[in-house]
């Protein structure tokens, strides 16, 4: 199934695009944890550790990882001392995260956009490098409201494009070549990596996603950006009824 080398927002019918992005990430679980790491020279690793920095403390609460992979963010949680829940739509990934004793909580393979929970009863909500493959973007921070409780969390850990002038002239060359080459050797998957490349580039800026989140009843929005600006943790909060 071929799609666009791009994001593309569309709360209206996203099924299709879904879909695709669902197949994509279930043909890169064998090599995906490594790629994660080697791409990002290790820094992906130190920058899910400094959610915690930006959070309450987890322990004894009930935190929800969306999109969380192989769970490398879920087992920080866990170990923060929270009963972590592990939402991801692709099968293979939770496999995965569990084989590695990452997920070791509850999992559920489902849309994070259609969360199977009921209203209130999150005190945290995290989604790392996942929030550029959902398209119906706005569906998906309205249900993830839903499902916090008054007074909770939600932590975005995302790739962005920098705006340091000198990295913003560099980036593009790391994107467009270095990137989808390197993923491509080690996977097998180049166009899985120009694909997600391409996301980058293409997803909306953290001032379009703090509006969206402000749209949606989050407050305390903070931005924290991280090596360079290449990637940004955002922390938000629903209100207290």
């Amino acid at each position: 199934m071929t799609q666009p080398l791009a994001y593309e927002l569309n709360n209206k019918n996203p099924n299709e695009k879904k879909r695709f992005i669902r197949h994509l990430f279930n043909s890169i679980v064998p090599t995906y944890d490594l790629l994660n790491h080697l791409l990002s020279f290790g820094t992906d690793i130190l920058w899910r550790k400094r959610i915690f920095r930006h959070i309450h403390p987890v322990k004894n609460t009930l935190a929800l990882d969306l999109c969380c992979g192989t769970g490398d963010l879920s087992l920080l949680l866990t170990k923060a001392g929270a009963r972590t829940v592990s939402l991801d739509f692709s099968l293979n990934m939770l496999k995965k995260g569990k084989q590695k004793k990452a997920v070791a909580g509850y999992c559920v393979a489902a849309d994070a956009s259609r969360l199977p929970f009921r209203d209130n009863i999150f005190n945290t909500a995290t989604i790392a490098f996942g929030i550029r493959n959902i398209p119906d973007l706005h569906v998906f921070i309205k249900d993830v409201y839903r499902a916090l409780a008054p007074g909770g969390e939600l932590a975005i850990l995302e790739l962005v494009r920098p705006k340091n002038a000198l990295i913003k002239k560099l980036y593009p060359l790391y994107l467009r070549r270095i990137m989808p080459l390197v993923g491509g050797i080690i996977s097998g998957r180049l166009f899985a990596y120009k694909y997600l490349s391409k996301t980058i580039e293409t997803f909306v800026d953290t001032d379009e996603l703090h509006t969206i989140l402000e749209e949606y009843g989050f407050k305390n929005i903070s931005h924290y950006p991280q090596t360079f600006g290449v990637a940004v943790i955002i922390v938000c909060k629903k209100e207290n009824n």
